[in-house]
């Protein structure tokens, strides 16, 4: 889908560029904010799911009204998102919920030796 001015992507590289991006879409940086909300109205997990045939066609079909919209002088809100910390993956915790984690963790798991001894 172009407009008057081709300020839109095409189809083929929107597609491709939420589908690599829909894992870290915290850290992502869409190329135009039609492709981030047409990829948001299909859902960044089934685009991470789906297979490219169907992925593309869901995608393309959502591409093509959000460009209509935008056309018509819709603009989409993006939802800010917080990245996780990078070195872990998981948000930090404060040394008290990692202690009472660690003490849940080893009670489970003296729990889950015991069921198997019996």
């Amino acid at each position: 889908m172009s407009d008057l001015f081709n300020e839109f992507p095409s189809t083929d590289t929107a597609y491709y560029e939420a589908a690599s991006n829909s894992h870290d879409i915290a850290r992502w940086k869409p190329s135009h904010d039609v492709v981030f909300e047409a990829a948001r109205r299909v859902g960044f997990s089934a685009l991470r799911r789906r297979d490219t045939g169907a992925g593309k066609r869901g995608f393309a079909k959502h591409y093509k009204e959000v460009c209509k919209a935008y056309l018509r002088g819709e603009r989409f809100k993006r939802d800010v998102v917080a990245p996780r910390d990078t070195a872990t993956g998981f948000e930090k915790l404060s040394e008290t919920e990692a202690f009472e984690r660690k003490m849940i963790g080893r009670a489970r798991v003296a729990e889950l030796k015991e069921m198997l001894r019996s």
